[in-house]
Protein backbone atom coordinates (compact mmCIF):
# COMPACT_ATOMS: atom_id res chain seq x y z
CA UNK A 1 0.00 0.00 0.00
CA UNK A 2 3.04 2.14 0.89
CA UNK A 3 4.39 1.88 -2.92
CA UNK A 4 1.55 2.61 -4.42
CA UNK A 5 0.76 5.76 -2.37
CA UNK A 6 4.16 7.01 -3.17
CA UNK A 7 3.93 6.30 -6.81
CA UNK A 8 0.25 8.45 -7.16
CA UNK A 9 2.81 11.14 -4.87
CA UNK A 10 5.41 11.00 -7.43
CA UNK A 11 2.89 10.93 -10.76
CA UNK A 12 0.97 13.91 -9.26
CA UNK A 13 4.49 15.77 -8.38
CA UNK A 14 5.88 15.02 -12.05
CA UNK A 15 2.27 16.16 -13.65
CA UNK A 16 2.09 19.66 -11.23
CA UNK A 17 5.65 19.96 -12.14
CA UNK A 18 5.32 19.56 -16.09
CA UNK A 19 1.76 21.88 -16.01
CA UNK A 20 3.83 24.59 -14.40
CA UNK A 21 6.38 24.19 -16.39
CA UNK A 22 4.56 24.49 -19.66
CA UNK A 23 2.44 27.57 -17.63
CA UNK A 24 5.76 29.40 -17.55
CA UNK A 25 7.06 28.98 -20.54
CA UNK A 26 6.59 31.34 -23.10
CA UNK A 27 7.82 32.63 -26.57
CA UNK A 28 7.54 36.85 -27.50
CA UNK A 29 7.68 37.62 -30.62
CA UNK A 30 8.19 40.75 -31.81
CA UNK A 31 8.60 43.22 -34.84
CA UNK A 32 12.77 44.64 -35.33
CA UNK A 33 12.35 47.25 -35.42
CA UNK A 34 9.21 47.92 -33.42
CA UNK A 35 8.60 51.64 -34.88
CA UNK A 36 9.66 52.77 -37.94
CA UNK A 37 9.81 56.05 -40.19
CA UNK A 38 9.58 55.80 -43.55
CA UNK A 39 9.44 58.14 -46.46
CA UNK A 40 6.39 57.91 -49.10
CA UNK A 41 7.10 55.37 -52.18
CA UNK A 42 9.62 54.03 -49.98
CA UNK A 43 10.10 49.61 -50.24
CA UNK A 44 11.52 49.03 -46.53
CA UNK A 45 12.32 45.39 -44.23
CA UNK A 46 11.25 44.42 -40.73
CA UNK A 47 11.92 41.52 -39.06
CA UNK A 48 10.02 39.08 -37.22
CA UNK A 49 12.30 37.94 -34.06
CA UNK A 50 11.27 35.73 -31.04
CA UNK A 51 12.91 35.12 -27.82
CA UNK A 52 11.87 31.65 -27.37
CA UNK A 53 12.54 30.04 -24.08
CA UNK A 54 11.97 25.96 -24.54
CA UNK A 55 13.00 23.85 -27.39
CA UNK A 56 11.09 24.63 -30.64
CA UNK A 57 10.52 22.36 -33.72
CA UNK A 58 7.85 24.57 -35.83
CA UNK A 59 6.57 27.68 -35.73
CA UNK A 60 3.50 29.69 -37.95
CA UNK A 61 2.14 32.93 -37.53
CA UNK A 62 -0.52 35.51 -39.26
CA UNK A 63 0.02 38.97 -40.00
CA UNK A 64 -2.29 41.90 -40.03
CA UNK A 65 -1.79 45.37 -41.11
CA UNK A 66 -4.22 47.78 -39.34
CA UNK A 67 -4.56 50.20 -41.80
CA UNK A 68 -3.70 48.33 -45.47
CA UNK A 69 -3.87 51.68 -47.42
CA UNK A 70 -0.85 53.01 -45.69
CA UNK A 71 1.91 49.85 -46.13
CA UNK A 72 1.56 46.77 -47.99
CA UNK A 73 3.16 43.16 -48.16
CA UNK A 74 5.77 43.18 -51.32
CA UNK A 75 6.12 39.44 -52.10
CA UNK A 76 6.38 36.42 -49.90
CA UNK A 77 8.02 36.43 -46.25
CA UNK A 78 11.79 35.49 -46.47
CA UNK A 79 12.07 32.50 -43.89
CA UNK A 80 15.57 32.82 -42.37
CA UNK A 81 18.12 29.81 -42.87
CA UNK A 82 18.02 28.58 -39.47
CA UNK A 83 13.98 27.83 -40.38
CA UNK A 84 13.05 25.68 -43.22
CA UNK A 85 9.93 27.50 -45.07
CA UNK A 86 6.68 25.24 -44.55
CA UNK A 87 3.74 25.36 -45.71
CA UNK A 88 0.88 27.98 -44.44
CA UNK A 89 -2.60 26.86 -45.42
CA UNK A 90 -3.94 30.47 -44.93
CA UNK A 91 -1.38 31.71 -47.96
CA UNK A 92 0.89 34.21 -45.78
CA UNK A 93 3.94 32.37 -45.72
CA UNK A 94 4.90 32.58 -42.42
CA UNK A 95 5.93 29.20 -41.14
CA UNK A 96 8.70 27.62 -40.61
CA UNK A 97 10.25 23.86 -39.40
CA UNK A 98 13.40 23.34 -37.42
CA UNK A 99 15.57 20.70 -38.91
CA UNK A 100 17.72 18.15 -37.85
CA UNK A 101 17.58 20.16 -34.69
CA UNK A 102 15.06 22.13 -32.08
CA UNK A 103 15.44 26.31 -31.58
CA UNK A 104 15.76 28.47 -28.77
CA UNK A 105 17.26 31.20 -27.49
CA UNK A 106 16.78 35.20 -27.41
CA UNK A 107 15.99 37.40 -30.62
CA UNK A 108 15.97 34.44 -32.71
CA UNK A 109 14.69 35.48 -36.19
CA UNK A 110 12.00 33.85 -37.66
CA UNK A 111 11.43 35.88 -41.03
CA UNK A 112 12.13 39.21 -43.01
CA UNK A 113 8.99 40.95 -44.61
CA UNK A 114 9.03 43.24 -47.00
CA UNK A 115 6.46 46.53 -47.19
CA UNK A 116 5.87 49.21 -49.53
CA UNK A 117 5.40 52.31 -47.99
CA UNK A 118 2.13 53.35 -50.00
CA UNK A 119 0.26 56.61 -48.58
CA UNK A 120 1.18 59.28 -45.93
CA UNK A 121 -0.17 58.49 -42.72
CA UNK A 122 0.59 55.88 -39.24
CA UNK A 123 -0.38 51.95 -38.81
CA UNK A 124 0.13 49.12 -36.88
CA UNK A 125 1.46 45.31 -37.57
CA UNK A 126 -0.03 43.08 -35.34
CA UNK A 127 1.40 39.12 -35.35
CA UNK A 128 -1.55 36.44 -34.10
CA UNK A 129 -2.24 33.07 -34.34
CA UNK A 130 -5.59 31.34 -34.38
CA UNK A 131 -6.40 29.35 -32.29
CA UNK A 132 -7.50 25.90 -32.66
CA UNK A 133 -5.25 25.73 -36.20
CA UNK A 134 -2.54 23.61 -35.77
CA UNK A 135 -0.22 25.18 -38.19
CA UNK A 136 0.23 28.14 -35.98
CA UNK A 137 1.56 28.92 -32.61
CA UNK A 138 5.22 27.67 -31.21
CA UNK A 139 5.39 23.70 -31.35
CA UNK A 140 7.37 22.45 -28.95
CA UNK A 141 9.87 19.64 -28.62
CA UNK A 142 9.10 16.72 -28.15
CA UNK A 143 5.15 18.12 -28.08
CA UNK A 144 2.63 20.61 -27.59
CA UNK A 145 2.77 24.26 -28.35
CA UNK A 146 4.32 27.33 -25.82
CA UNK A 147 2.66 30.12 -24.94
CA UNK A 148 2.46 33.39 -26.91
CA UNK A 149 2.81 36.84 -26.42
CA UNK A 150 3.17 39.27 -29.23
CA UNK A 151 4.44 42.57 -29.49
CA UNK A 152 3.06 45.44 -31.69
CA UNK A 153 4.66 46.76 -34.25
CA UNK A 154 4.14 50.06 -35.71
CA UNK A 155 4.94 52.46 -39.21
CA UNK A 156 4.93 56.13 -39.89
CA UNK A 157 4.81 56.76 -43.71
CA UNK A 158 5.88 60.34 -44.24
CA UNK A 159 6.36 63.14 -47.19
CA UNK A 160 9.47 61.74 -49.12
CA UNK A 161 12.22 65.17 -48.21
CA UNK A 162 11.68 66.65 -51.88
CA UNK A 163 7.89 66.49 -52.12
CA UNK A 164 7.99 68.13 -48.15
CA UNK A 165 10.73 70.82 -49.25
CA UNK A 166 8.32 71.60 -52.25
CA UNK A 167 4.83 71.72 -50.11
CA UNK A 168 7.01 74.12 -47.60
CA UNK A 169 7.70 76.44 -50.17
CA UNK A 170 4.32 76.47 -51.78
CA UNK A 171 3.24 77.57 -48.13
CA UNK A 172 5.67 80.50 -47.64
CA UNK A 173 4.73 82.07 -51.43
CA UNK A 174 1.12 81.38 -50.27
CA UNK A 175 1.35 82.95 -46.98
CA UNK A 176 3.67 86.03 -48.65
CA UNK A 177 0.67 86.91 -51.45
CA UNK A 178 -1.63 87.05 -48.41
CA UNK A 179 -0.01 89.45 -46.53
CA UNK A 180 0.39 91.90 -49.39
Amino acid sequence: MYRLLNCMFVAVFLTALSLGRSAQASVIVRFDPPDITVDLGDVFNINIVADISDLVVAWGLDLTIDDESVVSLVGEPTIVPDWIAAYAPDGDGLAGVAFPNSISGSDILLATVTFSADVIGETDLLLSVTPGDFNEGFGLDPEGFDTVTFELGHVTVIPEPVTLCFLTVVVLVTARRKVR
